[in-house]
């Protein structure tokens, strides 16, 4: 594995670790903290193709704005973006 795969990786693990947090805060206290939630799934939409190309695909059968979407849809796409990371991962292994 060379040091931009092992980065790649480790950025991947935190973006991961990142979202975990914030769906297990949401699970366990009912809260979300929304602004970082979408902070979160919007910077990794631009940034990652495999999470644009998918979001992309759900958006054409059903598309909600943030303001209107619930907590338990946000946390939805933060556990999707979790799932591509996670296969992208097991890839790269």
């Amino acid at each position: 594995m060379n040091k931009k795969n092992i980065y790649d990786k480790e950025s991947m693990l935190k973006d991961i670790s990142e979202r975990k947090k914030l769906i297990e805060e949401y699970k366990a206290k009912g809260y979300l903290n929304r602004e970082d939630a979408i902070k979160k799934i919007m910077e990794l939409r631009s940034s990652d193709p495999d999470v644009s190309k998918v979001t992309t695909e759900r958006l054409i059968v059903s598309s909600i704005p943030f303001d209107k979407a619930t907590d338990e849809a946000i946390a939805t796409e933060l556990q999707m973006q979790i799932d591509i990371l996670s296969l992208k991962i097991s890839k790269c292994n």
